[in-house]
Protein backbone atom coordinates (compact mmCIF):
# COMPACT_ATOMS: atom_id res chain seq x y z
CA UNK A 1 0.00 0.00 0.00
CA UNK A 2 1.48 3.32 -0.90
CA UNK A 3 1.61 6.38 1.31
CA UNK A 4 -1.08 8.31 -1.11
CA UNK A 5 -3.64 5.66 0.08
CA UNK A 6 -2.21 5.24 3.84
CA UNK A 7 -2.97 9.29 4.09
CA UNK A 8 -6.21 8.81 2.22
CA UNK A 9 -7.54 5.83 4.81
CA UNK A 10 -6.61 7.91 8.10
CA UNK A 11 -8.30 11.02 6.92
CA UNK A 12 -11.14 8.84 6.55
CA UNK A 13 -10.96 7.34 9.43
CA UNK A 14 -10.22 10.93 11.64
CA UNK A 15 -14.00 12.18 9.60
CA UNK A 16 -15.41 9.12 11.01
CA UNK A 17 -14.42 9.25 14.46
CA UNK A 18 -15.14 13.35 14.54
CA UNK A 19 -19.35 12.37 13.24
CA UNK A 20 -19.21 9.50 15.88
CA UNK A 21 -18.04 12.27 18.74
CA UNK A 22 -20.73 14.78 17.06
CA UNK A 23 -23.43 12.07 17.22
CA UNK A 24 -23.07 11.64 20.94
CA UNK A 25 -22.46 15.50 21.73
CA UNK A 26 -25.31 16.98 19.25
CA UNK A 27 -28.23 17.57 21.49
CA UNK A 28 -31.12 17.18 19.50
CA UNK A 29 -33.32 16.08 22.05
CA UNK A 30 -33.03 19.43 24.13
CA UNK A 31 -33.21 21.46 20.64
CA UNK A 32 -37.28 19.07 20.17
CA UNK A 33 -37.81 20.29 24.49
CA UNK A 34 -37.25 23.49 24.01
CA UNK A 35 -40.03 24.03 21.60
CA UNK A 36 -42.06 21.80 22.97
CA UNK A 37 -45.04 23.89 24.17
CA UNK A 38 -45.45 23.05 28.29
CA UNK A 39 -48.42 24.06 29.92
CA UNK A 40 -47.92 25.76 32.80
CA UNK A 41 -49.44 23.46 35.64
CA UNK A 42 -50.80 25.08 39.30
CA UNK A 43 -52.22 23.37 42.57
CA UNK A 44 -55.36 23.43 41.41
CA UNK A 45 -54.88 21.63 37.77
CA UNK A 46 -53.55 19.06 40.15
CA UNK A 47 -56.48 19.05 42.67
CA UNK A 48 -59.15 19.30 39.92
CA UNK A 49 -57.59 15.68 38.45
CA UNK A 50 -54.71 13.81 40.31
CA UNK A 51 -55.37 10.92 37.97
CA UNK A 52 -53.17 13.09 35.38
CA UNK A 53 -49.81 13.00 35.42
CA UNK A 54 -47.68 16.55 35.50
CA UNK A 55 -44.06 15.75 35.77
CA UNK A 56 -42.42 17.52 33.07
CA UNK A 57 -44.64 20.43 32.38
CA UNK A 58 -43.54 23.79 33.37
CA UNK A 59 -44.55 24.72 37.67
CA UNK A 60 -46.79 27.75 38.42
CA UNK A 61 -45.59 29.83 40.55
CA UNK A 62 -47.89 28.09 43.43
CA UNK A 63 -46.21 25.05 43.46
CA UNK A 64 -44.16 24.25 46.52
CA UNK A 65 -40.51 25.45 45.53
CA UNK A 66 -37.90 23.22 47.18
CA UNK A 67 -35.01 25.27 48.78
CA UNK A 68 -33.75 23.62 51.98
CA UNK A 69 -33.55 19.84 53.66
CA UNK A 70 -36.23 20.21 55.72
CA UNK A 71 -38.69 21.28 52.90
CA UNK A 72 -37.38 18.54 50.86
CA UNK A 73 -37.96 16.04 53.85
CA UNK A 74 -41.34 17.54 54.17
CA UNK A 75 -42.28 16.13 50.45
CA UNK A 76 -44.74 13.14 50.11
CA UNK A 77 -42.91 10.11 48.43
CA UNK A 78 -44.67 9.66 44.90
CA UNK A 79 -47.44 12.37 45.39
CA UNK A 80 -46.61 16.01 46.15
CA UNK A 81 -45.27 17.72 43.24
CA UNK A 82 -42.70 20.54 43.39
CA UNK A 83 -40.56 22.39 41.75
CA UNK A 84 -36.51 23.29 42.52
CA UNK A 85 -33.98 25.85 40.78
CA UNK A 86 -30.53 24.23 41.20
CA UNK A 87 -27.36 26.27 42.58
CA UNK A 88 -24.92 23.69 41.26
CA UNK A 89 -25.31 20.19 39.35
CA UNK A 90 -22.92 16.76 39.02
CA UNK A 91 -23.47 14.31 37.03
CA UNK A 92 -23.36 10.94 38.25
CA UNK A 93 -21.91 7.59 36.54
CA UNK A 94 -25.10 5.85 37.51
CA UNK A 95 -27.88 5.09 35.10
CA UNK A 96 -31.20 3.93 35.33
CA UNK A 97 -33.31 2.25 32.74
CA UNK A 98 -35.88 5.00 31.32
CA UNK A 99 -39.19 4.41 31.91
CA UNK A 100 -40.33 4.25 28.93
CA UNK A 101 -38.36 1.32 27.81
CA UNK A 102 -39.09 -2.35 27.97
CA UNK A 103 -37.24 -4.09 30.12
CA UNK A 104 -36.89 -7.00 27.83
CA UNK A 105 -35.20 -6.74 23.98
CA UNK A 106 -37.22 -7.79 20.96
CA UNK A 107 -35.28 -10.17 18.36
CA UNK A 108 -36.42 -9.56 14.73
CA UNK A 109 -39.14 -12.57 14.93
CA UNK A 110 -41.11 -10.32 18.18
CA UNK A 111 -39.52 -12.93 20.37
CA UNK A 112 -38.63 -11.50 23.80
CA UNK A 113 -34.73 -11.37 24.08
CA UNK A 114 -32.42 -10.69 26.91
CA UNK A 115 -33.05 -8.64 29.86
CA UNK A 116 -31.88 -5.18 29.92
CA UNK A 117 -30.24 -3.94 33.63
CA UNK A 118 -32.78 -1.77 35.85
CA UNK A 119 -29.64 0.02 37.17
CA UNK A 120 -26.07 0.17 35.66
CA UNK A 121 -22.89 2.04 36.03
CA UNK A 122 -20.79 3.08 33.15
CA UNK A 123 -18.16 6.15 32.38
CA UNK A 124 -19.60 6.71 29.34
CA UNK A 125 -23.26 8.34 28.49
CA UNK A 126 -24.15 7.33 25.28
CA UNK A 127 -27.18 5.02 25.36
CA UNK A 128 -30.70 6.60 25.38
CA UNK A 129 -32.38 3.74 26.95
CA UNK A 130 -31.08 4.91 30.11
CA UNK A 131 -31.14 8.54 32.38
CA UNK A 132 -28.79 9.18 34.32
CA UNK A 133 -28.35 10.63 37.85
CA UNK A 134 -27.27 13.67 38.90
CA UNK A 135 -26.43 15.20 42.10
CA UNK A 136 -28.71 18.89 42.61
CA UNK A 137 -27.43 21.54 45.69
CA UNK A 138 -30.27 23.55 46.81
CA UNK A 139 -30.20 26.64 48.02
CA UNK A 140 -29.33 25.58 51.71
CA UNK A 141 -26.12 23.34 50.20
CA UNK A 142 -28.67 20.28 50.70
CA UNK A 143 -27.39 17.73 48.18
CA UNK A 144 -30.12 15.52 46.45
CA UNK A 145 -30.22 13.28 43.49
CA UNK A 146 -32.63 13.91 40.42
CA UNK A 147 -33.28 12.96 37.05
CA UNK A 148 -33.92 15.33 34.42
CA UNK A 149 -33.53 15.90 30.46
CA UNK A 150 -30.07 16.04 29.61
CA UNK A 151 -29.82 19.07 28.03
CA UNK A 152 -31.59 21.12 31.30
CA UNK A 153 -28.56 19.82 33.45
CA UNK A 154 -26.34 20.65 30.91
CA UNK A 155 -27.60 23.92 30.73
CA UNK A 156 -27.10 24.23 34.57
CA UNK A 157 -23.58 22.91 34.43
CA UNK A 158 -22.58 25.76 32.47
CA UNK A 159 -23.82 28.08 35.31
CA UNK A 160 -27.39 29.16 33.91
CA UNK A 161 -30.14 29.33 36.12
CA UNK A 162 -32.80 26.97 35.27
CA UNK A 163 -36.23 25.99 36.99
CA UNK A 164 -36.68 22.13 36.71
CA UNK A 165 -40.01 20.98 35.30
CA UNK A 166 -42.46 19.71 37.66
CA UNK A 167 -41.14 16.90 39.67
CA UNK A 168 -42.13 14.12 42.55
CA UNK A 169 -40.19 12.63 45.23
CA UNK A 170 -39.28 9.13 43.81
CA UNK A 171 -38.02 5.72 45.67
CA UNK A 172 -34.52 4.60 45.03
CA UNK A 173 -34.15 0.59 43.45
CA UNK A 174 -31.69 -1.28 46.47
CA UNK A 175 -28.64 -1.59 43.08
CA UNK A 176 -28.93 2.40 42.89
CA UNK A 177 -28.49 3.26 46.23
CA UNK A 178 -25.33 0.23 46.17
CA UNK A 179 -23.99 1.89 42.89
CA UNK A 180 -24.14 5.49 44.47
CA UNK A 181 -22.60 4.87 47.07
CA UNK A 182 -19.55 6.02 46.62
CA UNK A 183 -21.52 9.81 45.60
CA UNK A 184 -23.48 9.62 48.43
CA UNK A 185 -20.21 9.91 50.46
CA UNK A 186 -18.94 11.93 48.67
CA UNK A 187 -20.86 14.88 48.50
CA UNK A 188 -23.04 14.08 51.16
CA UNK A 189 -26.53 13.10 49.89
CA UNK A 190 -28.71 13.31 52.53
CA UNK A 191 -31.74 10.98 50.93
CA UNK A 192 -32.76 7.39 49.53
CA UNK A 193 -34.98 9.50 47.01
CA UNK A 194 -34.60 11.19 43.54
CA UNK A 195 -36.28 14.13 42.32
CA UNK A 196 -38.11 12.71 39.06
CA UNK A 197 -38.96 15.54 36.55
CA UNK A 198 -38.97 13.71 32.97
CA UNK A 199 -41.91 13.96 30.67
CA UNK A 200 -42.08 9.95 29.93
CA UNK A 201 -44.76 10.30 27.60
CA UNK A 202 -42.97 13.24 25.62
CA UNK A 203 -39.52 11.05 25.43
CA UNK A 204 -41.03 7.70 24.29
CA UNK A 205 -42.67 9.43 21.62
CA UNK A 206 -39.42 11.38 20.48
CA UNK A 207 -36.88 8.45 21.21
CA UNK A 208 -36.62 7.02 18.00
CA UNK A 209 -37.00 10.46 16.36
CA UNK A 210 -34.02 11.79 17.73
CA UNK A 211 -32.15 8.40 17.19
CA UNK A 212 -33.15 8.35 13.67
CA UNK A 213 -32.43 12.10 12.90
CA UNK A 214 -29.17 11.95 15.08
CA UNK A 215 -27.85 9.21 13.15
CA UNK A 216 -28.93 10.78 9.45
CA UNK A 217 -27.36 14.00 10.37
CA UNK A 218 -24.20 12.75 11.33
CA UNK A 219 -24.10 10.61 8.48
CA UNK A 220 -24.04 13.09 6.42
CA UNK A 221 -21.72 14.93 8.04
CA UNK A 222 -19.16 12.24 7.74
CA UNK A 223 -19.61 12.10 3.99
CA UNK A 224 -19.24 15.98 3.12
CA UNK A 225 -16.65 15.70 5.90
CA UNK A 226 -14.58 12.93 4.04
CA UNK A 227 -15.24 14.56 0.37
CA UNK A 228 -14.03 17.95 1.14
CA UNK A 229 -10.82 16.51 3.59
CA UNK A 230 -9.77 14.48 0.13
CA UNK A 231 -10.22 17.55 -2.26
CA UNK A 232 -8.14 19.75 0.10
CA UNK A 233 -5.55 17.35 0.31
CA UNK A 234 -5.40 16.08 -3.42
CA UNK A 235 -5.13 19.95 -4.44
CA UNK A 236 -2.62 21.00 -1.46
CA UNK A 237 -0.69 17.88 -1.19
CA UNK A 238 -0.71 15.60 -4.22
CA UNK A 239 -1.12 18.72 -6.16
CA UNK A 240 -3.98 16.25 -8.37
Amino acid sequence: MNIEKIVDYTLIAICFIFSVFFYVLFDLENILWDRFDRPIISTQDIEFDRSRDYTGYKAGEDIPNITNKDEWDDLLNDIDYARITPKSIVKTDVYSRANWIEAYTRKSNGATGRRLSDVRKSPLDISANYSPYYIIELEDGTHILAQMNRGIADKISKGQKVELPLGKKRGLTNTAKKLLKETYDEYDVITDHVFYTIRDSWEAEQANRIMIEKAIISFVLFIVLAVLVQLIVDKLIWKK
